[in-house]
C-alpha cells in the first residue's frame, strides 16, 4: 500500500474546525440573545402591572426586567448547548434542553438567605 503525502490536508482540517467553532459560538450567542429578549419581554410585562398598581417604580421595573433577561439568556444558551448534544434524538434533546434550562434558571433565581437567617 502506498502512502501519499497531502501537505494541505491539515490546514484544511484546521480551517474547517475553526469554522465549526465560530458557527457553534454564533449559534450559542444567538440563543442567548433570543432568550434574553424573551425573558426581558416577559419580565417587562409583569413589571408594567406592578408599576401601574404602584407596587414598583419605573427604575425598579427596568432593572428587574434587565436582570431577568440576562438570566434567561444564560439559561437559554446553556440549554441550547446541552440540547445540541442529543441532536440525533429529538425527544432526548427536548428533555435535556428543558432540564438544563430549568436547572440553570433555578440556580440563578434562588433566593439567597442572609447569614443570620434560619
Amino acid at each position: 500500500m502506498t502512502h501519499y503525502y497531502y501537505p494541505m490536508a491539515p490546514v484544511q482540517y484546521d480551517q474547517q474546525q475553526a469554522w465549526q467553532q465560530r458557527h457553534d459560538m454564533n449559534m450559542l450567542l444567538n440563543a442567548a440573545r433570543t432568550g434574553a429578549l424573551i425573558g426581558a419581554t416577559g419580565a417587562a410585562a409583569l413589571n408594567l402591572h406592578r408599576v401601574r398598581n404602584a407596587e414598583s417604580t419605573w427604575r425598579q421595573a427596568l432593572v428587574d426586567s434587565a436582570r431577568v433577561g440576562l438570566k434567561a439568556g444564560v439559561a437559554t444558551a446553556a440549554a441550547t448547548a446541552v440540547g445540541r448534544m442529543f441532536a440525533r434524538y429529538p425527544a432526548a434533546s427536548m428533555a435535556a434542553t428543558f432540564a438544563t434550562g430549568t436547572a440553570v434558571m433555578y440556580v440563578l433565581t434562588e433566593q439567597r438567605k442572609e447569614r443570620g437567617d434560619v
